[in-house]
């Protein structure tokens, strides 16, 4: 058995997320979409794809990538060209295990306004994906998120028209979006900045997605119910003035309550927190934000919590000219403000999209946004993934990069007809460290085996065979030996019956213990009075010289008696 204590000793947030292998197909993105899927061993996979354009591919191993002829080695991430027209590409895992993959086409058209869109920024979808690794779910509850946009630089032209915006605008939102669970359904809920050069407003919607035909009712806000394509949702608005940057705008998402479930929604501007609509949903019980890579809600959509820049209303796209941008999202756990763990670089929860824009990887939690042709999906920034092995069980933890995790082995345990004993870890297949007690830093993907002696009883038992057995245990592979006299007295040393069904009959053996092991000492000729000397039983550090002495009253005592 094996206790893990994790220390909190790095800059970086100390909560840890455990996780959990899974293997489902999936899509993340609400513009172009990115896939992914489970390529069993020996297996293919075949799609087809219009160029000219970029194929994103990420996998958890090696993958062989065939396009117009070609074959491409992919180890970890890779962006392929697509020539023009239509192409058939072949993913070819030829492991002898399963590989999961993530793949994205981005078309490039001189007739097309933009190559791809999405809402860009972080996103946290409870799904890791590690080279080496399974794909990883995990997931957390937590009763507020925060984002945090810094907006150094950004010019953007709107594509269309409506809802109050015309094409040629320079009209822009930044999203911060969560799904809430609550009273058995769940609810998208968004907390948005909408502006351009002059104006800015503070937005606000709740969505009923536990179902196809949801409906709010009940709903108690400074703002009011709508409908958008036959859903209903909650909105409200406020005007706030004017964004000019430089400037840092945090969105906020709190929620609360038993009976009924209290959605508080807030901004600041260069740090200040404002809390500027609560929405009470009566009697939905129990709220709590969630993050759940394991599932989805309805309509297929994942359970994740994104901060992300799109177009402005009603599904309407912009197209960035220019933006120099740092997102960070965050959730409070235990009144502390903790990262998301795993990141993506495009949103879901939003109809609406910006193309020529793109996330950066990070070595941080800070994500920058700049202006690109193509999207970079991810992963942008992660923890780093730790695989626990013991004999009994096999967990996976996430931590932050740069963490020290402190391992302690447990005691002595029975497992069937041996006894266990830790003895110490290896860590990643090549350090050995020998102690029950030891701290490891984490800057990289990790495996941790327990390492154990298996001990095994071994029972001697000397001349009758009704004495109390003398009991002492082996480690697996130690060499036991055996010494006794050819004679002792008028005793004939006859030989060791092992397990009562081998007699080895030599005065001198070293047994190899391989199980558990009943030795008894076998003499002829007994009289009632001898000496049973049983020598050298040799313990890994030092000899152990065993002497049994059976003394029986002699003629001379009982003489003296008279």
């Amino acid at each position: 058995m094996i206790v893990l204590t994790l220390l909190i000793a790095a800059v970086m947030q100390p909560q840890i997320i455990n996780a959990t292998p899974v293997s489902f197909n999936m899509s993340i993105g609400s513009g172009i979409p990115m896939y992914g899927l489970l390529i069993n061993p020996n297996s293919s996979y075949v799609t087809y794809v219009n160029g000219p354009g970029l194929l994103y591919v990420v996998a958890n191993s090696s993958l062989v990538v065939e396009v117009q002829g070609i074959n491409h080695v992919v180890n970890g991430n890779a962006s392929l060209t697509i020539r023009r027209g239509e192409s058939r590409v072949l993913f070819i895992n030829d492991n002898n295990y399963s590989v999961y993959l993530f793949y994205m086409f981005q078309h490039n058209s001189s007739n097309e306004v933009f190559y791809s869109y999405n809402p860009i920024g972080i996103a946290d979808y409870g799904i890791a994906l590690y080279y080496g690794e399974p794909l990883l779910a995990y997931s957390y509850e937590t009763s507020e998120v925060l984002g945090v946009a810094f907006i150094r630089s950004i010019t953007v032209t709107d594509v269309r028209s409506g809802c109050g915006v015309r094409a040629g605008d320079g009209y822009v939102d930044v999203q911060l979006n969560s799904i809430v669970r609550a009273g058995g359904g769940y609810y998208i809920v968004q907390d948005v900045a909408i502006f351009n050069e002059t104006t800015a407003s503070i937005v606000d919607n709740v969505w009923n997605i536990t179902s196809p035909n949801a409906t709010l009712s009940n709903v108690v806000g400074l703002g009011s119910i709508s409908s958008f394509n036959g859903q209903q949702y909650y909105a409200y608005n406020n005007i706030i003035g004017k964004l000019n940057p430089p400037f840092n705008l945090t969105l906020a998402i709190m929620v609360n309550g038993s009976n009924s479930t209290h959605i508080s929604f807030g901004y600041g501007i260069q740090g200040s927190l404002r809390w500027f609509d609560n929405v009470t949903l009566i009697n939905v019980s129990k709220p709590s934000i969630v993050v759940n890579g394991s599932g989805y809600a309805e309509f297929g959509i994942p359970i994740d919590s994104e901060l992300v820049i799109t177009g402005p209303v009603c599904g309407i796209g912009a197209v960035i000219k220019n933006i120099n941008a740092t997102f960070t999202l965050l959730h409070r756990v235990n009144g502390s403000y903790y990262p998301a763990p795993y990141t993506w670089g495009i949103g879901t929860l939003t109809g609406e999209a910006v193309a020529n824009a793109s996330a950066l990887v990070s070595k941080g939690v800070n994500v920058q946004v700049i202006g690109n042709a193509y999207e970079y999906p991810g992963p942008l920034y992660y923890y780093m993934p730790v695989l626990v092995i013991s004999i009994n069980s096999t967990g996976f933890m996430m931590v932050p990069k740069g963490y020290m995790i402190n391992l302690t082995l447990g005691g002595l345990f029975i497992n069937g007809s041996s006894l266990i004993k830790p003895i110490g870890f290896i860590i990643n297949g090549t350090h050995v460290i020998n102690s029950s007690n030891v701290t490891i830093t984490v800057n990289g993907p990790t495996e941790v085996r327990v390492m154990y002696n298996q001990l095994f009883e071994v029972r001697l038992i000397g001349l009758d065979g009704n004495e109390t057995p003398l009991v002492h245990w082996y480690p697996k592979g130690y060499v036991l030996k055996l010494k006794e006299p050819r004679y002792l007295g008028l005793m004939t040393f006859k030989g060791y019956l092992l397990n009562n069904s081998t007699l080895v009959k030599r005065t001198d053996v070293s047994l190899i213990i391989n199980g558990s092991l009943f030795i008894k000492v076998m003499w002829v000729n007994e009289i009632s009075m001898g000496i049973l000397m049983l020598m050298y039983l040799v313990l890994p550090a030092s000899s152990l010289i065993v002497t049994v002495i059976l003394i029986m009253l002699t003629l001379s005592d009982a003489n003296n008696r008279h």
